[in-house]
């Protein structure tokens, strides 16, 4: 006979049913939320596969005009320093590298009705918050020696190299993981049994609410967005493609115009 066997106590036949339970319960729910996750992306991603069919051209086009007045505006800002300061603007000087130009963001609203084909920008405020809610719950000098401090410590190193990679996904990933008091109290379960179906349920806990954040961050990106409104738009039979388009023409009028004036505008300076 094993002697570690001898060792472990013997797991109530009830309690051992009942984490049984809990299990599946587990189960069924991860799979659900990823059942409709998967759903939610299939559906964006076919989405975003018809714009770059039916308004991509135009999209990419309407995208350079808004970079070459975002170049010409900073240029034209500059060339206004520099006749403040009585000085001539030459873009090879370093005295002109990394100046602030203030104020050049593009600000027409139409801009948020459009796809964004390269996927939602990095939210760097939204990292900072993170990382101080994980600095928090993961420092190591917040815990006592033992399981939990060596839990803490290699989390709060995955969370400073996630950080340090600017990387939203893994910090959103990280703030899933169990909570170090969960550590201890899986720590302190003696019978073996009990503790490998408690892990097992806490692991598909954590795999469900990383599907629930992920759908909830899915359905408040721009592309989602445009989804849910050409879905409704076309349900009452109205042109949601045709409309976007139109649009989509517009603003290329409209940042034509604005580029002939800027450039007007520096070739008086220069």
């Amino acid at each position: 006979m094993n002697p570690d066997r001898t060792l472990q106590p013997a797991t109530p036949p009830q309690q051992r049913r009942q984490y049984q339970a809990d299990l599946r319960r587990a189960q069924a729910d991860f799979l659900e939320a990823e059942a409709e996750l998967a759903r939610l992306q299939a559906a964006v991603n076919a989405f975003r596969m018809q714009c770059r069919l039916k308004i991509g051209r135009l999209l990419d086009e309407y995208l350079e005009l808004r970079s070459r007045k975002q170049a010409l505006w900073t240029h034209l800002q500059l060339l206004h320093q520099a006749e403040e300061f009585g000085i001539p603007y030459d873009e090879d000087d370093p005295f002109w590298h990394g100046r602030d130009p203030a104020d050049l963001y593009d600000d027409l609203p139409e801009d948020d009705l459009l796809p964004e084909m390269d996927g939602a920008e990095r939210d760097r405020a939204a990292e900072k918050r993170l990382f101080r809610e994980l600095a928090r719950k993961f420092h190591p000098d917040l815990a006592p020696a033992g399981a939990e401090r060596a839990y803490m410590t290699m989390m709060m190193t995955a969370v400073n190299a996630a950080y340090s990679q600017h990387n939203l996904d893994a910090l959103r990933d990280l703030a899933d993981e169990l909570d170090p008091a969960l550590v201890v109290e899986l720590a302190e379960i003696e019978t073996k049994e009990i503790r490998r179906l408690r892990e097992q349920i806490l692991k598909l806990q954590r795999r469900r609410r990383r599907a629930i954040r992920r759908r909830r961050q899915l359905r408040q990106e721009n592309m989602t967005k445009l989804w849910q409104k050409a879905r409704e738009l076309e349900a009452d039979g109205r042109p949601w493609w045709e409309d976007v388009r139109q649009d989509l023409l517009k603003l290329i009028d409209r940042r034509r115009t604005e580029i002939g004036e800027l450039e007007t505008a520096v070739a008086r300076f220069e």
